[in-house]
């Protein structure tokens, strides 16, 4: 082969080795790049190919190699060393007919690695559309970088700035588990948040990050820790990419960390947009407020629910929950905490449902939940008590605790209804059927409260003309002085004089008129009338004492005691003969506030009694600062007297009129209807009565006729 020396130098000068052997692989001649190519050699010449090659690869050169096949030439490639190297051989007979292999390698690991990133990147792109949520495509990135890092030890972290935190959504380490969110610190993951700037720390640099406080180490201490920032479009740092090697023999280089880099700004590109799709996805089908399901996918899980449970032979349950006084707490106390109060709710009633049931905020304070695959109606008694009397008990605002009630309707597929629609219609109507029946209780649909909504709407929409028109009447029921026998007062009765359904009672439209506020101008109306019939028998010789209904929104309004000084100087009557009645639980919604109105209330003259007294929750401590004139014993106590195993009900009278005279107050008994009670109300010392015993509620002409009776001047 001397004639080869000829070209030695060219062969030297070439980037790729060049390598002669013969049948048994004996090297006759290599030129100088070969050594570079096997670097991890100590030897700087080679004799034979089995002192490079691996056994596997020696037995791919002799398949492939042109050799031993007399292919003209043949190209092939083998991994040596993690290096990716493509082999072309020659045929070659010499003048002395040896015959030879002469070989070009050519180290193609750059290039290869070059096609593995772009395809590493791409795949990344790719996967952001394709999967459903982060949680899927993390592991997704994970699982692609390994085929251009090591990742054994991988996790991704992302920065909230707006909170100072960073979050660990995938973290994957032999040793450590998976951090929670903490404060944005020290750490090397911090560093590259903060910084914007990828870092390769090997175990030298770590110790003087250390030494001279730059950083917190936290958790197991690697050897090669290479952290990558992500960054978004406008170049913001949303998070890191890390690796981490705890083997000596397993290091990074600069080359890891531009390969991480450039794969870096992909990663970020994909996080962002999964973020952005759900972002979209998440105002497009979660409230904005409580994180809940909004309608439309509400409907959507309905629908699946229901498809389900066809198949499947089973029942599912819609209910609806609506809060009692909402309103309340958004004009005492603010929007703002009207907020929070709504999150609490939508927090507690996620945590007391299944993972395959649904909860939404159906709008305003209106929640709808979904139970799939109910076993019995008992359980969802169960859970409705649960949520009435355990969930939404202890909800403190702003540090003050709040009595929180709710009205829960339920309609139970497929005997309530087979669509969306019809079931919430029907729970709908259910949980009307709940307020009505005194609030703070479910109700299971029944077909007769579809009727009963259908009128409840009717008497809403028609309650507005009614304001406008004055069709409202009131009717006097009698107060009589137990000791004179004499009527000596009334308490004011509001009635609906519909156009086509005739006299309305106040249960089929009071609680309409507070839902839509429409109690503020009728309120007003009361008293004024009120006042007005009052005064006009005062004018006859008749002193009497009007009591007139406050509801809880109308001693809200800032302009009550403005109204009541309006009407009393219009009307020309006497204030003493006004008595406003209040219930407990407006006494005690805000008990300061309430002390404060009322004694400007007193300071007018007007009179101010408790009704239904007993059937609240008022404090005795709080009772005695207010400024009470009656007590008002609610009919529910009085009623029982004279029944036997009542006799609790009756000793709760008696304990009611002796507290009563103790506070200095006077005491009167609602609901009398026989002489019976009567004569134990006489023996307890009860001042005053009122009752179906004297009169039902009567309009002017009739109480006139009771006046000539009871009263002889």
């Amino acid at each position: 082969m001397n004639h080869l020396n000829i070209y030695k130098d060219l062969f030297d000068n070439r980037d790729e080795a060049i390598i002669i052997f013969n049948k048994k692989f004996e090297i006759i001649y290599h030129n100088q790049n070969l050594n570079k190519i096997v670097s991890n050699s100590n030897k700087a010449v080679f004799t034979n190919l089995k002192d490079i090659f691996s056994e596997k690869n020696i037995e791919k050169i002799k398949e492939k190699s042109s050799l031993f096949k007399q292919y003209k030439s043949n190209k092939y490639s083998v991994i040596y060393d993690n290096k990716f190297l493509s082999l072309k051989s020659t045929f070659i007979n010499t003048n002395k007919e040896q015959e030879l292999d002469f070989t070009i390698i050519s180290d193609r690991s750059k290039k290869q690695r070059d096609l593995k990133l772009k395809d590493c990147v791409y795949k990344i792109a790719e996967s952001s559309h394709f999967v459903n949520d982060l949680d899927q495509l993390y592991p997704l990135i994970h699982k692609i970088l390994e085929e251009v890092i090591y990742t054994e030890n991988f996790y991704i972290a992302t920065a909230d700035w707006d909170k100072n935190i960073i979050n660990f959504p995938y973290f994957i380490d032999q040793y450590d588990g998976r951090p929670k969110s903490k404060t944005i610190g020290n750490g090397l993951t911090e560093y590259v948040l903060k910084t914007g700037e990828s870092i390769l720390v090997n175990p030298d640099q770590c110790e003087r990050f250390i030494k001279n406080e730059k950083i917190n180490v936290q958790g197991q201490k690697s050897v090669d820790w290479l952290g990558v920032p992500l960054k978004n479009n406008s170049n913001e740092t949303i998070g890191a990419v890390v690796v981490q090697s705890y083997d000596k023999k397993i290091r990074f280089t600069e080359e890891d960390q531009k390969i991480l880099t450039f794969a870096s700004d992909q990663i970020a590109m994909a996080i962002t947009r999964k973020l952005d799709s759900l972002e979209i996805k998440k105002k497009a089908y979660y409230d904005q407020l409580t994180g809940l399901t909004n309608r439309v996918l509400f409907n959507d899980r309905l629908n699946q629910a229901l498809h389900n449970a066809n198949r499947e032979q089973q029942n599912v349950a819609v209910m609806f929950v609506d809060l009692d006084n909402f309103k309340y707490v958004n004009d005492s106390m603010g929007h703002t905490s009207g907020d929070s109060l709504l999150k609490i709710i939508a927090s507690r009633l996620k945590k007391c449902l299944r993972k395959t049931d649904t909860v939404s905020r159906w709008g305003g304070d209106e929640f709808t939940i979904i139970l799939s695959r109910i076993k019995s109606m008992q359980d969802i008694s169960i859970l409705s008590n649960r949520i009435l009397n355990e969930e939404f008990r202890n909800v403190t605002i702003d540090g003050q605790d709040l009595r929180i009630t709710a009205s829960i309707g339920i309609s139970i597929y497929p005997q309530d209804g087979e669509d969306i629609e019809t079931l919430i219609k029907n729970a709908d109507a259910a949980m009307y059927k709940a307020k009505e029946k005194g609030k703070n209780q479910f109700q299971f649909f029944k077909p007769k409260m579809n009727k009963e909504i259908t009128e409840r709407m009717s008497n809403e929409n028609n309650l507005y003309k009614a304001i406008k028109n004055e069709e409202f009447l009131l009717l006097f029921q009698p107060q009589m002085d137990l000791k004179t026998g004499k009527i000596i007062g009334f308490e004011s009765l509001v009635r609906w004089n519909t156009p086509d359904k005739g006299i309305l009672p106040p249960y089929k439209f009071i609680p309409i008129a507070e839902e839509t506020n429409l109690i503020i101008p009728l309120g007003k109306w009361i008293i004024e009338q009120a006042c007005i019939q009052n005064k006009k028998w005062h004018d006859e010789g008749f002193k009497l004492t009007c009591a007139v209904n406050i509801s809880a929104k109308q001693f809200m309004q800032s302009d009550l005691l403005e109204i009541i000084q309006a009407t009393l100087e219009k009307t020309n009557l006497n204030p003493e003969y006004l008595e406003l009645e209040l219930t407990e639980t407006i006494l005690m919604d805000d008990a300061e506030k309430t002390i404060n109105v009322l004694n400007k209330i007193k300071e007018m003259g007007v009179k101010i009694s408790i009704d239904d007294f007993g059937t609240g929750y008022s404090s005795l401590s709080y009772l005695k600062k207010f400024p009470i004139d009656t007590l008002k014993i609610d009919q529910s106590f009085i009623s029982s007297i004279g029944r036997d195993g009542k006799e609790k009900n009756v000793a709760i009278a008696n304990i009611v009129i002796d507290l009563g005279h103790k506070l200095g107050m006077k005491v009167i008994a609602e609901g009398v209807e026989t002489e019976q009670q009567i004569k134990l109300l006489k023996n307890y010392a009860c001042d005053k009565i009122q009752g179906y015993i004297i009169s039902e509620p009567v309009n002017e002409i009739e109480f006139n006729l009771l006046l000539d009776k009871y009263i002889k001047l």
